[in-house]
Order: structure tokens, then sequence, then C-alpha cells
């Protein structure tokens, strides 16, 4: 079974070319490559295409300027996979090395337990006892988070259903995608990934995380490239864009208590302690998706079509999300209380 495997490089061909050499050293060969050189700097572009000029497993396709994440993804399939009859196809970020036997895993986990998405097991490439990720999670009150962030990787041995994948090391059943299509182009870079992966869970696909794929991720390196106060107010800008886009409306009414109560409680802590800049991109947030409510009316309207309406019962769907409050609270004790920086603080 031949397998696409689509990479990305952003400005990083030292990464890039590591990456490819481990994929080449896997054990599962059935596979080619799709490197999208994405606008980068320093002429890679053609030094990545001259390298592997003579490579049959690799197709190099410059773009001429950074299209970002979404965009880049959206024209491969558009334009090259989608027309050819690949049944799964796989996203590895170019900061990643993987397993010898990654892919194989990711496949025959797929085959047999009849996975739409299936989910690496992110290993810090500087840590490696620690987790990058084991797919995506849900608050109640809206926002998808990393699965195991940070935490040891002995406690994610097991297969676990989740709410999605990280788009840096994961495979998709192209079936799926011609049902509910690919990434949302309202996304550059960020957040894309858990969209899709909510919007397939709803849609009723299946979603699970393999433990034996596994990835060393860089992590960080490739959003240092975009991160700033912008990009900060574009994620929680595309949390509530996700949310209302996709959501059930009884889970909406049955979780808005605590929506209403989160939000307060970011507004009286930014105030209290001064934190102006994230009261501000909290504020801003929610102005623009004000300002998109037609849209994203729109948008809600033309995915339930697609699904005939027949999404996960409203009752499971509350099964597959976490309450928000553990989390917060968590979060307010390391980040106000122990003073240790928030993402927007380290970069």
């Amino acid at each position: 079974m031949n397998v696409p495997i689509i990479i990305i490089n952003w400005n990083g061909i030292e990464d890039t070319i590591e990456c490819i050499s481990s994929v080449k050293n896997m054990v599962y060969n059935e596979y080619h490559i799709y490197l999208i050189d994405n606008g980068s700097q320093n002429q890679e572009g053609h030094k990545l295409e001259r390298l592997y000029s003579n490579d049959s497993k690799i197709t190099v396709i410059q773009n001429n300027h950074n299209y970002g994440f979404t965009k880049a993804h959206i024209d491969i399939w558009e334009n090259e996979i989608q027309k050819q009859s690949y049944k799964y196809i796989v996203l590895l970020n170019n900061d990643t090395v993987v397993d010898a036997n990654w892919l194989q895993h990711l496949i025959s986990f797929a085959e047999i337990q009849k996975i739409d998405v299936v989910s690496s097991k992110m290993i810090d490439f500087y840590k490696r006892d620690l987790m990058d990720n084991a797919g995506h999670q849900m608050l109640n009150t809206g926002e998808i988070i990393p699965i195991g962030f940070s935490k040891s990787i002995d406690l994610y041995n097991n297969p676990i259903e989740n709410i999605g994948a990280c788009a840096g090391a994961c495979l998709y059943r192209t079936s799926m995608l011609h049902k509910i299509g690919f990434f949302d182009p309202y996304f550059t870079t960020g957040y894309e990934d858990a969209e899709f992966g909510l919007r397939a869970k709803i849609a009723g696909f299946k979603l699970k995380y393999n433990p034996n794929a596994i990835v060393y991720h860089k992590r960080g390196k490739s959003i240092k490239k975009v991160f700033n106060t912008a990009y900060s107010e574009m994620i929680q800008t595309a949390i509530l864009y996700t949310y209302f886009k996709l959501v059930p409306f009884p889970n909406i009414i049955i979780s808005l208590p605590s929506i209403i109560v989160k939000n307060l409680s970011i507004l009286i802590v930014d105030l209290v302690f001064k934190r102006w800049g994230y009261l501000s991109i909290w504020k801003q947030s929610w102005i623009n998706v004000y300002k998109n409510r037609k849209m994203i009316r729109a948008k809600r309207r033309e995915f339930y079509q697609a699904i005939s309406n027949k999404t996960i019962p409203f009752y499971s769907f509350i099964s597959k999300t976490k309450f928000f409050l553990g989390f917060d609270i968590e979060r307010f004790w390391r980040i106000i209380i122990l003073k240790r920086q928030s993402a927007l603080d380290q970069y």
C-alpha cells in the first residue's frame, strides 16, 4: 500500500534533511514524500530540489512565498493527492525524527482497528522521557488542548480514544477527507488540526492514539517562527470560531454556565494582576468572533448539511470532553502563583 507523506520545509533545511533521512530508514518503504518548500529563505527550496532530484520517492514542490501551514496542505491535497487512489495520507512536520517502525504502526493500527485518524506518540526530541502529545482532548468550555504535554512517556503506553491528532505526525483516511473536506481555509498556521479533529469526531469518525507509532519532535521550532501577540490573538479567536462552528447546539447550552464562569474568571484575573496584554487578546478574540458571526453561522450550516445532521449524540459528546475547572486551576497556579512563563511570555 503506497502512502503519501506530506512534509513542509519552514526555513530549516537541516531539520528537513534529518527528518527525511529518518523516513528513508523506516522498515515500511511503500511511501512517496511530497516535500513542499513553503517560500523559505536562502534558496533552501532549490537546495532541496537539487539534493533529491534523483530520488524517485520524493517530489519537491516550491511555493513562491509562505502560504502558511493550512493552505500549503490544502494545495497539495487538491492538486496532487486527491486525484489519486491513496487510502491514507500522512502528515509530518519537518522538525521531527521518526522511529523505524512509525509508518508501519500507523497503517496497521488504522487497518486492524478501522481508525480514521491515528495520532502518533510524539515525544520531546530533547527530553526523551517526556511527551509532546498523544493527540487532542477538549475542555467543555471549548479549548482543544494536547494530551500529555510534558508528562512522562510511561503514562501513555496504551491506545486511547481522543478528539483529534496533532498534524505534526498523524494519519488520515482519505475516504473521510472526501466526506468532510480537509483543513478549513479560515486558518493559516495553528489550530487547523484541532478544528479538523473535532469536525471528524462530531461527524462520527473514529480517532485514536497509537503508542507504538513513535515520533521525536523538536517542539516549538515551527511556532517560534510565527509566534507573537497577533498569533496568540489568532489562536484565541480560532478556539471560539471552532467551538461555535462545530459543537452541537445542545452541548453549547449545557456548557454555557461553564463558559460564563471561565470568561468572568479570565476577566477578573487579568484585571487584578494587571495582565493587560492578555486582557487585550481575550477581548479582541470575542470581538473578532462577534464581527464574523454571520460567516460562522454559514460555515456551521454548511457542515451540518454536508453530514446530513448525522452527528454523535449530545450525551456522547459530553463524555468526550473534559470539565475545565481542574485544568484552569492548575494553569492559574503555574502561571499566576508560581509565576512561570506562559507560551506568550516564552516567545
